[in-house]
């Protein structure tokens, strides 16, 4: 079974999913924090990936589809300590489609107030 860990953040909603199986279970407890997560009035939402050992296709397509749903509304989604099968399968992808991948959740939180200095 799934748990995930969700922290609201200054700048970010944060998902830290602590096991992932190849069960539909999983992935329902996952969109459901991610659907909270977006939900959030926050610039981003950063899942940590660090206890994960790899990630299934259910996984990376909701993933991906949370990162297109976040973008359109001027948001982003940021993985980090992606699994590098996943990393790959992510990098692949066109730009415009992959979410954004970081090597830690500081790292996440650096991009994050690059990006507001960005727009302002």
């Amino acid at each position: 079974m799934l748990d995930v860990q969700r922290e609201e953040l200054p700048q970010a909603y944060l998902l830290i999913p602590s096991y992932l199986a190849a069960n539909t279970t999983d992935s329902e407890a996952l969109a459901r924090a991610l659907h909270r997560a977006s939900r959030a009035d926050k610039p981003a939402v950063v899942v940590d990936l660090s206890l994960v050992d790899t990630l299934n296709n259910d996984v990376i397509e909701l993933l991906l589809a949370y990162a297109f749903v976040l973008r359109a509304q001027s948001r982003q989604l940021i993985l980090c300590h992606t699994p590098q099968a996943s990393r790959h399968r992510f990098q692949r992808l066109d730009p415009g489609s992959q979410p954004l991948l970081v090597a830690s959740v500081l790292d996440a939180m650096q991009e994050i107030e690059f990006l507001a200095s960005q727009a302002d």
